[in-house]
Formats: structure tokens, C-alpha cells, sequence
């Protein structure tokens, strides 16, 4: 199963982003069931940055010689403008 991939690659420190394929909006994945099972799985919401923002940002922080933690930490901050967090 999908899910149970995803799970197993968040449990060996691969960080697993959900990203929106929509112009415009946001992932929630607190909203619906799927986004739920990904949320269980371990794989952190990219919230409503571009693909392109979530590959410099993930390139720029796995260069930074950080922690699984602290990157999946800071994937979902703000760093530069790049993505609106949930209030």
C-alpha cells in the first residue's frame, strides 16, 4: 500500500512533502481522510508553496547539515515568503 511506503521511507528520515498541484490554495491535511492518513504517515504539508519553492527550499536546508527534525521543522516555517502557515 501507498500509504505504508510513505510511512516507512518518513521512519527511515526521508521527509515527504504533500504538495497542492492547484494554482492557487493550500494542502489541508487535517480535512479530509487522505490528507489525514498521509499526516499519520509522516508526511508534513507544504502548505501553499510552488513545487519549485519546496525543492530550493528542501535543497537548501539538506545542505545546512541539519537534523531530520529540524527539517521537517523548518519545511513548514516561513522562511523567506515562501508559504502562509496555518494561523
Amino acid at each position: 500500500e501507498f500509504i505504508q511506503v510513505l510511512a516507512e521511507a518518513s521512519q527511515r528520515g526521508i521527509v515527504v512533502i504533500n504538495l497542492t498541484q492547484c494554482m492557487s490554495g493550500k494542502v489541508n491535511m487535517g480535512g479530509y481522510a487522505t490528507g489525514n492518513a498521509l499526516a499519520q504517515a509522516g508526511v508534513i504539508s507544504g502548505f501553499d508553496m510552488t513545487v519549485e519553492a519546496t525543492l530550493t527550499k528542501l535543497h537548501y536546508l539538506l545542505s545546512q547539515d541539519l537534523d531530520v527534525a529540524a527539517i521537517r521543522h523548518a519545511m513548514q516555517e516561513n522562511l523567506r515568503g515562501e508559504l502562509t502557515p496555518d494561523e
